[in-house]
């Protein structure tokens, strides 16, 4: 038997040619035949590029990953979930950019599938012209196709855990000339998961001490449609406009959720607490986006208009009965002390919101000169009402929301030849900008204004990149001031009664969080790291204290607050990406193995029930081994090892180490001139190991214990004569409508 293996550095070239900064990649490509072991070592698998680190999809195996949540959690630094959220390792939630335009809805991403996408542009410390708001982006570029007429793609999943979830999503395509056409319709029903968690509670009162023990036990189930329209039409390549339409509805949602509580105190059982809720859920949500890229002689124009109008209805049920004697002592609990309390709310809410954003760009000294300004608005309204067969300390509250935000920003951009210096040395690009953001709101109250809500504000935000090659080791360097501003949700005063021992409501309060963030990251061949250093002001977490003025000590109100002191936090991400090549019997096979750890460091000082003060600064550790397989005729087997290490993160402490495994299995099935069918098998968590226990620290101590539950999954894509988007809006006000 001849076996030969190949290591393969790097994978192949893509377009030089774009718009965000100059490539200080050196291109190199080299080969050494070492008898039956090849070596051979191509474009970095990421490298710097501009303000980013970008990473190749096309032509790597990352382009047979499936779906977009599963590509983006092969590249290193990036989280992706099922639902399309996607997170930055040390940096948080991401803004997602598909060609330019804003992602509006996470169901966006469900709608791509890895084999469109040319490349991902990774950006840790966004520039001026990114909301202040903004803690990461992904850029995603899809491939250029050319070609004209009808195509269309079709996805179909299924998954399986506690219960089932059916989607479906439909894209059709026409092009001819410049214009460019597509129509998309998502339908779907959700309720595979389950939240099955044990809440441990403890405080004192005085010097007893006192726990709660709730098992809580809830599901959702919701059925929705969405039909999306986008139209893009090329004057030449120096002008086009677009338009995007996508209409949202869930008419029937459903969660209901069974609470029962145990109380102790000093150790002694006192009572129990059995809770039933339900909620209905509908909701209606339209949202689009006009927009013109052009070129005037050498001056640059990109031009958004967005709005957002959503209306939300969710009336809700809860019972509650008290028993107030140990239930061995109560072999028939009908007329034993038992006490019976019902409660009716109502929750409406909705959103009236208009933004536009203008960027002008024109080249100065060898460089990229960009400016531009946003201005946003939006009328909010939230009302929430309540009927009670007792006394509970809720209140109805009527609030409405004017909000205005208005920015301008100016940026910098230049790439400089240094190859004379040293010859190791190519292109030094430098980036650097300011932007300037003021927020005012009007907060009313049934009608009267709530001057001590109100906000009027105004803050200046920096932002710098710097990055290099050495040789083949890619550098870069960034520093960025930035803001995270509350949600809606976690501003209202509206209080919700949990059962007869915890109530939740906002905070009206709340102030924004202030992160000064230094990210450094360095890329060798298939070797990675990056280095992130954030020092936080005012951040947001959620407490659990005595409920203000009750007389009852046992009652508690959970809602956000902010941390009295500023605190540092240091994330390390090294990674491994190579790739080798074996070849078996006159078959080709490819093994594409990927390691990270992320490791995070921190002095986040807590209040605890004792009322002394804690740092907590144990690492927080979690590794990461993912394994890809080519094998013949067209399969692909993955294998996904992660293991988190118990350690401290923000004001929580994880209190038990966790693994998980998943499988999944790909086949390709040509089906001639009716195109190609994929289909994709998952299993997650395959050995039910990934179980959580942590510990959230407060006035008054909160344990949450989760088990495990492994989930399974089926995908089926259909394209045929596939085309590709030529939208090109990127939205406006962005932020703004995240936080609705």
């Amino acid at each position: 038997m001849a076996v030969a293996m190949t290591t393969v550095m790097g994978e192949n070239e893509v377009e030089l040619n774009d718009s965000i900064g100059n490539d200080s990649t050196i291109w190199y490509n080299q080969t050494q035949q070492l008898g039956e072991v090849t070596v051979k070592s191509r474009l970095p698998k990421t490298r710097v590029k501009g303000d980013a680190m970008r990473t190749n999809v096309a032509g790597t195996i990352l382009e047979k990953a499936g779906n977009v949540s599963d590509m983006l959690n092969k590249i290193p630094t990036l989280e992706a979930e099922r639902d399309g959220a996607v997170k930055v390792l040390g940096r948080g939630e991401a803004e997602i950019y598909i060609n330019g335009r804003k992602v509006l809805d996470t169901k966006e991403l469900s709608r791509l599938r890895a084999d469109q996408i040319q490349y991902v542009d990774v950006v840790q410390n966004p520039g001026a012209r990114y909301a202040a708001s903004t803690k990461a982006v992904v850029r995603i570029t899809l491939k250029k196709v050319q070609g004209e007429g009808i195509s269309f793609q079709d996805y179909v999943s299924y998954m399986y855990q506690y219960g089932h979830t059916e989607t479906n999503n439909l894209d059709v395509n026409y092009r001819t000339g410049g214009l460019d056409v597509t129509t998309s319709f998502w339908a779907g029903r959700y309720g595979h998961s389950k939240s099955i968690q044990t809440d441990k509670m403890f405080y004192y009162v005085g010097t007893s001490p006192n726990e709660g023990i709730t098992k809580q036990e809830s599901k959702n189930i919701w059925k929705g449609w969405s039909p999306q329209l986008q139209v893009n039409y090329m004057v030449d390549e120096n002008h086009s406009f677009g338009a995007f339409y996508k209409y949202d509805r869930h008419p029937a949602g459903e969660f209901s959720s069974r609470f029962n509580t145990d109380c102790y105190e000093d150790g002694v059982y006192t009572e129990r607490s059995e809770s039933q809720i339900s909620q209905k859920d509908r909701f209606i949500k339209h949202i689009f986006n006009t927009y013109y890229i052009g070129k005037i002689s050498k001056l640059g124009i990109d031009w958004n208009l967005d709005g957002l109008f959503d209306d939300t209805k969710t009336p809700g049920y809860t019972t509650e009965q008290t028993f107030p004697q140990p239930l061995t002592l109560l072999p028939n609990r009908e007329g034993q002390g038992e006490s019976l309390r019902s409660i009716e709310s109502n929750t409406k809410s909705s959103n009236n919101f208009w933004a536009t954003k203008l960027v002008l760009s024109y080249p100065v000294w060898k460089g990229n000169l960009s400016l531009g300004g946003e201005y946003s608005y939006n009328h909010r309204t939230d009302a929430y009402s309540f009927m009670a067969t007792d006394n509970v300390p809720v209140k109805a509250t009527d609030s409405e929301i004017n909000e205005k935000s208005s920015a301008g920003f100016i940026e910098f951009g230049r790439p400089f030849d240094i190859s004379s210096l040293n010859s190791k040395l190519s292109t030094l690009y430098i980036q650097a900008g300011i932007r300037y953001e003021h927020l005012k709101n009007d907060y009313y109250n049934f009608g009267q204004r709530e001057d001590e809500v109100c906000r009027n504000y105004g803050d200046w935000f920096p932002s710098a990149t710097i990055a290099m090659p050495i040789g083949l080791l890619q550098l870069s360097l960034s520093y960025r001031c930035d803001i995270n501003r509350p949600h809606y949700s976690s501003l209202t005063s509206s209080t919700i009664y949990l059962n007869r021992y915890a109530y939740q409501s906002g905070n009206p309060y709340l102030r924004p969080t202030y992160t000064h963030s230094i990210v450094m990251n360095v890329a060798y061949k298939w070797l990675g790291m990056a280095v992130n250093y954030g020092r936080i002001k005012d951040a947001e977490t959620m407490s659990t204290e005595p409920y203000p003025g009750s007389t009852d000590p046992l009652v508690s109100l959970v809602h956000p607050i902010n941390t009295e002191e500023e605190y540092n936090q240091l994330s390390i991400n090294p990674y491994a990406r190579p790739t080798f090549e074996f070849s078996v019997f006159n078959s080709q096979l490819k093994w594409n193995p990927t390691w990270s750890v992320y490791a995070v460091f921190q002095n986040y000082k807590t209040p605890t029930a004792d009322g002394s003060i804690k740092t907590l600064s144990r690492p927080c550790i979690m590794s990461a081994w993912d394994n890809t397989f080519e094998l013949p005729k067209n399969w692909r087997l993955t294998v996904f090892f992660r293991w988190n290490r118990k350690g401290d993160y923000n004001n929580y402490r994880i209190n038990r180490n966790l693994f998980r495994n998943d499988l999944v299995v790909q086949h390709d099935i040509s089906l001639r001139q009716l195109g190609e069918l994929t289909l994709d098998l998952h299993c997650s968590d395959v050995f039910n190991t990934n179980k959580t226990d942590a510990l959230i620290y407060g006035v008054r101590e909160l344990t949450a214990i989760n088990p495990a539950r492994r989930t399974f999954s089926v995908e089926l894509t259909w394209k045929f004569n596939e085309a590709r988007s030529k939208y090109r809006g990127s939205g406006a006000g962005e932020k703004q409508k995240a936080r609705m």
